[in-house]
């Protein structure tokens, strides 16, 4: 048999790492597992054979880490906390045995005792890569079933979310890279859900690598891991081996560090010539990779925080998701599901009220589509009815503590025939009777009125609707602000109206 042979055939079975400083005892297990068809490697250090867990799928340990004075429970921590799919063996003499019971309680998958019996070593191995495709089998379907209720989730009124579902089905059969850039809580991963949905690696699995939590402060806690770009290259490849025939999500690829970079570089090149001249038959072993970020990486090249030539590599197709607050059209559809998914996990039905539909359709939404989900689930949680509430949604201000000049300024309304109008007449042409009759007591201080407006009569009869409503507003919100001393959020309650609409209500009217 050729080398080559040779090589693939010893990759193509279960991989079993052996972790035992007694020769005599690891050669035993060596030869047992081998003559069952496995592929073996010896480690005669403990660390050895968890830094292996770190640069090669293995799905099997067999271990005595007494041999090391260490403790099965702390052995196998260690090994979950670098590979959670990992299955551990314990060997134990004897008299240990009731230690390794106990960490089998913790997760370990079973244990045999010194001196070992090579057929009992192959038939629980056996037994293990069974159990462990059924469960790996059982994960993908549940990934599967979940990207599919993803992208049925998917809402698309809005003409932009109509173009970007379009673009998105465009872009799934493919398997070149896709770059999702957009604002947090825009729904990026469940883009990347739709794209491996769609896809002909639909059957494949869908691997997140969480580059957020991988960042440098937080890698500190992870000693030894991804140190070195050869770390970080070790973990990407375990990564994509996993994800084989899937697709593999580079989530919030922004704060990748440097080393990450580096080795996603490697990867990908490797990757490339990996494939070589019969893509499309090697193309079912590889990834199809999809990068999200919440940061504009065009300028973090520029500031050099993010390598150019792993940028061109990433960015092969490009996807950019609107803020919610340019997308209108999908916050109520966006509601009533979130609302049917909450009433079939609680045996009840709920409506949102028409006051509660125009809070939500009045409010920015900073936090996007998150925003709006956790702002119905608290509605549900909190509330005592069927009928979802403005007051339920407690929607309020979309920066608190932010100073007016540092809030975005919101975009002119022009007023049109049938265009919902901020303030409803009834209540301003009653606030202006209140505040121009009587001996005007809540009105605005002298100094501040304007001489030439119009009384009460007038106000209401000169010039258009629109006019008059403006003119309404103006006097009450002005008596608001003076009642309230000045405090804005004070003005905005007694105004019914949070202080968000308060503000672009002052902007508009020039207040």
């Amino acid at each position: 048999m050729k080398a080559g042979q040779e090589g693939e055939l010893r990759s193509s079975r279960p991989r079993i790492l052996i972790a035992d400083n007694e020769p005599s005892q690891a050669r035993q297990a060596e030869l047992a597992l081998r003559e069952a068809g496995y592929d073996c490697a010896i480690f005669p250090e403990p660390q050895q054979a968890l830094a292996a867990l770190d640069s090669e799928r293995a799905p099997i340990i067999v271990a005595d880490p007494g041999a090391f004075a260490m403790s099965a429970s702390e052995f196998l921590s260690q090994v979950r906390a670098r590979a959670p799919e990992a299955v551990l063996i314990l060997l134990v003499p004897t008299p240990a045995a009731p230690r390794a019971a106990s960490a089998i309680r913790q997760g370990a998958f079973d244990y045999l005792t010194k001196p070992l019996n090579r057929d009992e070593l192959a038939s629980v191995v056996g037994r293990a890569l069974e159990i462990g495709g059924l469960r790996r089998e059982n994960s993908l379907l549940h990934e599967q079933l979940a990207a599919a209720r993803m992208a049925a989730a998917f809402i698309a009124e809005s003409p932009r979310s109509r173009e970007l579902a379009a673009a998105i089905r465009r872009a799934a059969p493919a398997r070149s890279s896709v770059l999702v850039e957009g604002a947090s809580g825009t729904g990026k991963e469940l883009v990347a859900h739709m794209l491996h949905h769609w896809s002909n690696r639909a059957h494949g699995p869908f691997i997140r690598i969480p580059f957020k939590s991988l960042a440098a402060g937080e890698r500190e806690a992870m000693p030894g891991r991804a140190a070195s770009s050869a770390g970080a290259f070790a973990m990407i490849c375990a990564w994509a081996e996993r994800a084989a025939g899937g697709t593999l999500l580079l989530d919030e690829i922004g704060e990748a560090t440097p080393e990450f970079q580096a080795a996603l570089l490697r990867f990908i090149g490797e990757a490339a010539r990996a494939r070589g001249p019969r893509a499309d038959e090697a193309d079912a072993a590889q990834v199809r990779l999809v990068a999200t970020t919440n940061r504009n990486l065009a300028s973090e090249v520029a500031a050099n925080r993010f390598r150019a030539d792993l940028y061109f590599e990433l960015n092969v197709i490009r996807l950019v998701l609107p803020p919610l607050s340019e997308r209108r059209e999908d916050i109520l559809p966006l509601a009533r599901h979130f609302l049917a998914t909450l009433a079939a996990e609680t045996g009840r039905s709920f409506t949102l009220t028409a006051a509660a539909e125009s809070a939500m359709l009045a409010y920015p939404w900073p936090g996007n589509v998150r925003e709006l989900e956790k702002a119905i689930e608290r509605a549900v949680v909190m509330g005592t009815g069927d009928r979802i509430s403005a007051e339920a949604l407690g929607l309020g201000p979309a920066r608190p503590e932010a100073p007016e000049a540092e809030r975005p300024a919101a975009p002119e309304r022009k007023s049109t025939q049938g265009e919902e109008i901020e303030v409803r007449s009834a209540t301003l042409i009653a606030a202006v009777e209140e505040t121009t009759a009587g001996d005007g007591a809540s009105a605005e201080p002298a100094p501040e009125a304007a001489p030439s407006e119009p009384s009460g009569a007038g106000m209401l009869t000169e010039g258009t609707l629109q006019d008059c409503l403006d003119r309404a507003a103006t006097i009450r919100v002005k008596a608001a602000i003076a009642a309230a001393g000045g405090n804005r959020v004070a003005a905005a309650g007694a105004l019914g109206i949070d202080r968000a609409t308060l503000y672009r209500l002052m902007r508009r009217l020039g207040l």
